[in-house]
Formats: C-alpha cells, structure tokens, sequence
C-alpha cells in the first residue's frame, strides 16, 4: 500500500526517484554514513586515515626477521615463567586443541575439560601453555579457561561443578534467529557503545549477550584485561583465529604479539614468501586492538556461515572474517606452528609435548560413507563431495604435518584424542546452537565410552 501511494504521488517521477535513491544510499554507504555491516566490537573504526593497508607489503611489513626475533623473546619469558610454575625439573607441556561443531562441541569440550583436569588432580590446566581451535569448541575453552582463573584466586572455588557444564548447553540459536528478524531486518538501527565506539545491534550482538548471559558473565572482558595474566602464565594462552574470506588466510588474535606465527618457521626468512596469516594486534595497531571484546573475539572464530554475520574489519582493502573451521577446525595447524618457532626451547626445558585435541567427530573416516545410490546422487555428488569431506581433507594433511613435525624434534610429541561418538548410530547429536535434552545427554555421556577412558588413562599416566 505504502509502495503504491508513493507512485501514485510521484507519478512519472517514480522511475527517476528510484534511482536517485538507489545512488543516494550507494553513496551514504561508501562514505560509510549508513553501514549495517557488524563489527567488530571493541575496534575502532572512525580514524579512517589510520585504517591499514592490506596488500603482500603490508603484511611482510609485520613479520620482518626482527620483529619476529622481538617477538620471539616475548614468547620465551612466558613460557619461562610457566616452566618456574611447574614442580619437575622437565615437565610435559599440555597444548589443548578443541574442534567446532556448535553446541555439541561446546558441551563435550566443557564436560571433558572438567572430568579430565579433575582426574588429573588440577594438574591438567596447571601444565597447559595454550589453547586453540574453532567454534563451539573454543566458546567452551574459554568458559573453562576463565573459570580456572577463579580458581587460581579462590582454592574454595568448585571449578568442576556440573553447572558449568549446564550453562554452555543452554540454547543460543534462538535469540540470534530472534535478532535477525527483529533488528536484522525490520529495525536495523539500534545501537549501543563501548567506550566511544558506536555499532549496530544485530544477530552479532544478539550472540555474544546471549552467550554471556549463559555463562553468567564470566566473558565480561576485553583482550586488554586479560593480558597481564597470559603474560605471567597464570592461565594458559589461547589463540583466536578466525578465515579472512577474500583469500583463506588466518587472522589470529591474541593479548600477545605473535608475528612469528605469520609464516611457516623454514620461510620466516623468505621476503618472497606471502604470510599465511595475519597478527591482529600487530596490524590494527591504530584501531585500539586491546580493547576489542572476549565475546567478539570468540564470535570472529565462531561465525557459522549465514548463522552469524561476517565480521568486517578496517582496512583499504576491507576485510572480513568469519569461522575458524574453514582453515583449521581442529586447532592443530596453529598448535604445530607454535611448536615449530619454539622447539628448541621445548627440547632443553620440558620433557615433550602432550596435544590433547577434544573434537566433535570421530577421526575413522569409515563413518557415514559418501555413497552413491541414485541417478539423483550421481547428479548432486560432484557438488556436495569436498564439503562431505571438508573436515576429512584437513585431518588427512594435519596429521601429516604432526607427523612430519614428531620426526624432527629432538623431544617426544604425544597425542591423545577425546571424540564424540554418538551411542545413537543413526543420528547423533546435531552441528547447531541448539541441543534438545535427549542430545545433551547423549554428548555428556560419549566421554564415557572405552576408547575416551583409554586416552584419559593416558593423559594421567602422562601428567602424573
């Protein structure tokens, strides 16, 4: 009725205010006087001058020899200060990947995180240096990881209490579905503030209040907060990396500079190789990296494709992000690495390294094969084979390179596996932000099953 009114008032103008508008609003956007594209909160966006460049010079720019050195140096008087915390001379070091995979993974990295350090006696997140992964794995990660910060403050505190375990299954799809319809589309205008940054109220925001509001405010932090404590090692690292989806790069995230995590190590010193990765901190410098949220820097890692909106960062040319699964949904590549820039160190000082990857899925590829079993299979194959085996192509090469890596190490790399296996053959639990109870019960109860008691066994006997 509204559309029809305008035209019948307009008349033969109706064409040319059309396009008077469509230019209009093309042009308010440029200039970015309209712009509902989400953010990332806690970044500032205003000082446009400042904004980086992001190009192959630009980037080389932030991984010279010499700031990786500088780097570098930083790094070791952390991971000095965790061997000082430590009560061998030699000790093993933990390094915790978890997989995405919603809420499932989410609840099966809480559950596991909790029953496995309680087995340990404390001692499992006492010997962890860093924590990596993707999505639902890494929502929890963090929970648990904050959590154990209480912890260290408060002996009395009961970090094993089945309500954590509770709080990151409860249902986040719904709010954000809510928001999209509600401020997505119908009312894209509000907006709310940190410090003097201004953003949209959107599914993005709908996320992380919701998520916090689940973990009764525990993620109430910005990086900046958190820094002092990585810096000490009074809590293990952790590392958010997130897919730049114009070119499949990592954009790693993290209170630490990690230049030396652009490149491979064997091409640190190679000024024609592109960085495969980027240093957040390093290249928003001017932004005010230290003040973007915990939440968002969990949500950029987390961006399940239409589910949440990509995360548009300010650069010339703009990036955005979104899920880390897209290029490492186990955690393993950015652990490897890491190794790979400290190995020396980790050979004179500890007695190996111990990677404990929690995950969503089993690792036998057997499972579900991808079958063809009519005319209509034989059509649609082709099309839907690389995303059936998206996950299955990124275990085949990361096991290669944990291979490749174990064999050049003058210490012992060990690797212990926590997966979700459903008891239900059929259909297990599913990849969302929403569990039904019957799915919840079922994720808790996969850490039970024989081969996750063997590798727990494992891990003990390991740490001791």
């Amino acid at each position: 009725a509204a559309i029809g009114a305008l035209t019948y008032f307009l008349q033969s103008w109706s064409l040319p205010a059309v396009i008077i508008l469509f230019f209009g609003l093309n042009f308010l956007y440029s200039k970015e006087i309209i712009d509902p594209r989400n953010k990332a909160y806690g970044l500032k966006y205003t000082n446009i001058k400042l904004r980086p460049d992001y190009n192959k010079q630009s980037l080389q720019n932030l991984c010279t020899p010499s700031k990786i050195e500088t780097d570098k140096k930083n790094m070791i008087s952390i991971l000095n200060k965790w061997k000082q915390k430590q009560q061998e001379d030699k000790p093993i070091m933990v390094f915790i990947n978890v997989s995405g995979g919603g809420l499932r993974s989410a609840v099966f990295t809480m559950n596991s995180l909790q029953k496995t350090d309680s087995l340990c006696n404390g001692n499992l997140m006492k010997k962890t240096f860093l924590i990596t992964g993707a999505s639902g794995g890494m929502l929890a990660a963090t929970y648990y990881r904050e959590l154990y910060n209480k912890k260290v403050d408060n002996t009395d505190f009961d970090l094993y209490n089945n309500r954590f375990t509770e709080n990151i299954a409860k249902d986040i799809l719904n709010p954000v579905f809510t928001s999209l319809m509600a401020r997505d589309v119908l009312a894209p205008a509000q907006k709310f503030s940190i410090g003097n940054n201004r953003y949209i109220k959107d599914r993005g925001y709908a996320f992380e209040k919701k998520a916090n509001e689940n973990c009764e405010g525990e993620l109430t932090k910005q990086l900046k907060d958190l820094k002092a404590d990585e810096h000490s090692a009074k809590v293990p690292l952790i590392i958010f990396n997130s897919t730049i989806k114009s070119d499949a790069r990592k954009m790693m995230i993290s209170t630490q500079p990690i230049s030396f995590m652009m490149k491979p190590f064997a091409q640190q010193n190679d000024k024609t190789a592109s960085p495969d990765a980027v240093d957040f901190g390093a290249l928003f410098i001017n932004q005010n990296p230290q003040d973007l949220r915990l939440l968002t820097a969990m949500r950029m890692n987390a961006t399940f494709p239409y589910v949440l909106p990509n995360v548009w960062l300010p650069t010339n040319p703009v990036i955005d992000v979104m899920d880390a699964g897209l290029r490492d949904n186990f955690g393993q590549e950015t652990a490897l690495r890491f190794v790979d820039n400290f190995k020396d160190w980790i050979a004179e000082n500890t007695g190996g390294v111990l990677f404990i990857q929690i995950r969503d899925r089993p690792t036998d590829n057997w499972q579900q094969p991808f079958e063809t079993k009519s005319v209509t299979d034989m059509i649609v194959t082709p099309a839907t084979m690389l995303q059936h085996n998206y996950f299955k192509i990124q275990e085949i090469y990361q096991t290669d390179q944990f291979n490749y890596l174990s064999t050049n190490t003058a210490f012992k790399m060990y690797k212990q596996t926590i997966m979700y296996v459903s008891q239900n053959e059929e259909k297990g639990a599913a990849l969302n932000f929403h569990l039904s109870a019957g799915e919840k019960k079922d994720v808790i109860n996969a850490y039970n099953n024989k081969q996750n008691q063997q590798a727990v066994k494992n891990i003990i006997s390991l740490i001791k």
